[in-house]
C-alpha cells in the first residue's frame, strides 16, 4: 500500500506564489492534501470562500482519479500558482487517457424518482472555475483549473 502522504514544496516571490504537492492515489491522502493546501492558502491571505471553492473542485477531481482512473500509476502531481487575481491549479497523473471536460452536462431530474446518484461533480467543477481544460501528453493526463480570487 502506498503511504498516505502529501509532500509539498513552496516558492514564494512578490509576483507569484507557487506550491507543488504529490498526492498518493488514496482517499485518505486527499484529505491530507486538503489540509496542507488550506494551511498554505491561509498563510498568504486567500479568502475563506475561495479556499472552500478550490477545495471542493480539487476534492472532486482527485476523488475521480482515485476512484475511476484506469491503469493509474504513481501519485497525482498538483501545482498551485497564485496570480494577482486568480489561482491556477494543474494536476498531472499517469493513467489511461480520460477527458473529464468532455463529459456532457448533467440533466436535472424532473422528480426524485428520476434522480440518480453521481454525475454532478464535473458540472460543479465547471460552475466554480473560470477555466477547466484537459490534455493528454506522454502517457499523462493534465488538468488545469483557474479560480478567481475575488468571490
Amino acid at each position: 500500500m502506498m503511504m498516505q502522504r502529501v509532500t509539498r514544496q513552496s516558492r514564494l516571490s512578490t509576483a507569484t506564489t507557487r506550491w507543488r504537492y504529490r498526492v498518493a492515489r488514496e482517499r485518505a491522502a486527499i484529505g491530507k492534501f486538503a489540509d496542507a493546501l488550506e494551511t498554505d492558502l491561509v498563510a498568504v491571505g486567500v479568502s475563506d470562500s475561495v479556499r472552500q471553492s478550490l477545495a471542493t473542485v480539487l476534492d472532486e477531481l482527485l476523488a475521480n482519479v482515485v476512484m475511476h482512473a484506469q491503469s493509474a500509476r504513481g501519485p497525482v502531481h498538483v501545482h498551485v500558482r497564485r496570480r494577482k487575481d486568480e489561482l491556477v491549479v494543474r494536476l498531472r497523473y499517469n493513467a489511461s487517457d480520460f477527458d473529464p471536460t468532455g463529459i456532457a452536462e448533467a440533466r436535472a431530474p424532473e422528480s426524485i424518482a428520476e434522480a440518480t446518484p453521481g454525475g454532478v461533480g464535473i458540472a460543479m467543477v465547471r460552475a466554480m472555475t473560470r477555466e477547466f481544460v484537459y490534455s493528454y501528453r506522454r502517457g499523462e493526463n493534465h488538468l488545469r483549473v483557474r479560480v478567481a480570487l475575488a468571490s
